[in-house]
């Protein structure tokens, strides 16, 4: 069981019964849940249905990091997208950080929010060589960054971490307050234009908002893939780790709580072939990796939890925010970096439904 899930009990009714509303949202993870509350406190009626319970799927499952960009670091990301789009996608990620700051602290949220900044660790010399560049070119843009040579790492003041499900269901209750409806145990079978239905009711709504990542496809047609992440807990011990840490572009990370748990995630590159798919148990060949970077570390506090969780990935490892259908929008594909993409895409996810203009709109596009 995921850490961050144990004991969480389920707040919200089942759908039961035919609702109307301006916006039927499907999905209650950190992209639904931050629509939600955008498009709810913009005086829209919404209606959020989640198949299990909010924040139960990836939103429950990552380590809850808020780190600006994409997972490769920045140079890597230019390379990718080019430099003027790689800007954009960091600065847009840089608004998820106002979010978290804001809201939490607007609706008294008790998410563990903290900002010790986070480590960007290379795997070999190539990958330090673009770390060091990296922080080089984004200190121009305002990034507060330092370099180390001699564990070929940058420090990002700026980033946090958080407790991801007293975040989202923090931010859900704050939604619900604002008049958005949250029915949990309620999973949609279909879609079409304008209506959302399930095995008990049905919403039809001006527009659909599918905010489901890895499980798009089972709606509607997708370039989303389910890819698994595996992840450990430690119980509390002593400090050992300052802040979060993304090493070997992304594939191993950890960090350690503010009760002093180590929480290490990764290795899916180890086993790439065998982490495809949407199964939620965790193998005995990844954590053996994450056991040994206990060891590796001196860790010796026994394992508590061990857990997986479905992340989705995108063609291009960017997310689909946009318009695919008459009345229907997405919000997902966010390639294992929800707690960094969520609330900045959803804020653009529900701007774009109201029918608004956003300067980032592009950025995204489902058709790309």
């Amino acid at each position: 069981m995921s850490l961050w899930l144990d004991g969480v009990q389920r707040a919200y009714p089942r759908l039961e019964g035919d609702a109307t509303a301006d916006v039927a949202i499907v999905g209650g993870g950190i992209a639904g849940i931050a629509s939600a509350y955008f498009l709810a406190t913009a005086s829209a009626r919404v209606v959020v249905l989640e198949a299990r319970g909010v924040a139960e799927a990836a939103s429950g499952r990552n380590a809850g990091f808020l780190l600006a960009g994409v997972a490769e670091n920045f140079v890597a990301a230019s390379r990718r997208y080019g430099d003027d789009k790689a800007l954009r996608i960091w600065r847009l990620t840089k608004r998820t950080h106002e979010l978290a700051r804001s809201l939490v602290a607007r609706h008294s949220i008790e998410c563990e929010l903290r900002w010790n900044g986070s480590d960007q660790i290379a795997g070999d010399e190539e990958e330090w060589r673009e770390i060091a560049e990296s922080a080089r070119r984004l200190a121009a843009h305002g990034a507060r960054v330092s370099v180390d040579a001699r564990t070929r790492s940058a420090t990002y003041a700026d980033d946090g971490d958080l407790h991801p499900v007293k975040w989202v269901r923090g931010l859900a209750h704050a939604a619900a307050s604002a008049g958005a409806r949250i029915h949990e145990d309620t999973r949609v079978e279909s879609v079409t234009s304008g209506e959302a239905r399930t095995a008990r009711g049905s919403v039809r709504a001006g527009a659909i908002l599918l905010c489901t990542n890895a499980y798009t496809g089972h709606l509607a047609p997708s370039r989303v893939r389910p890819v698994r992440g595996q992840m450990l807990a430690t119980a509390p011990t002593a400090p050992v780790f300052a802040r979060p840490a993304y090493a070997k572009r992304g594939y191993q990370y950890w960090r350690q709580t503010a009760d002093g748990r180590v929480v290490v995630g990764g290795w899916r590159d180890t086993a790439v072939d065998h982490e495809v798919g949407e199964s939620e148990q965790p193998t005995a060949e990844i954590q053996s990796h994450l056991d040994r970077f206990l060891a590796e570390h001196g860790i010796t506090a026994p394992v508590t939890h061990r857990w997986a969780g479905t992340m989705g990935f995108s063609h291009d490892a960017l997310p689909y925010v946009g318009q695919t259908d008459a009345r229907v929008f997405v919000c997902g594909g966010f390639t294992g970096h929800g707690m960094a993409f969520g609330p900045a895409c959803a804020e653009l996810a529900a701007t774009l439904v109201l029918g608004r203009s956003h300067p980032d709109a592009d950025l995204f596009d489902p058709a790309r």
